[in-house]
């Protein structure tokens, strides 16, 4: 048997509007499928400007969630 270990990322940006109660319910969904929660950040875009420089785009954030699995094949 051969086993393979899978991720899955979720980006949720805000205008998902990821009320409290909203991401409990994706976060069961997620273990119920098999995924296992291996960490969470915060990060914030950014754009390329008038002139070709690159800033942060201020508001403009998400919450990224990374998954694992571990899938026999």
């Amino acid at each position: 048997m051969v086993r393979t270990l899978c991720y899955k990322v979720i980006d949720l940006n805000t205008h998902d509007e990821a009320s409290p109660a909203q991401m409990e319910h994706l976060l069961n969904r997620q273990a119920e499928e098999g995924w296992e929660l291996v960490t969470s950040f915060q990060r914030t875009h950014k754009a390329l400007q008038v002139g070709s420089t690159i800033a942060p785009v201020p508001g403009l954030m998400s919450t990224v969630l990374v998954f694992k699995r571990d899938d026999a094949l």
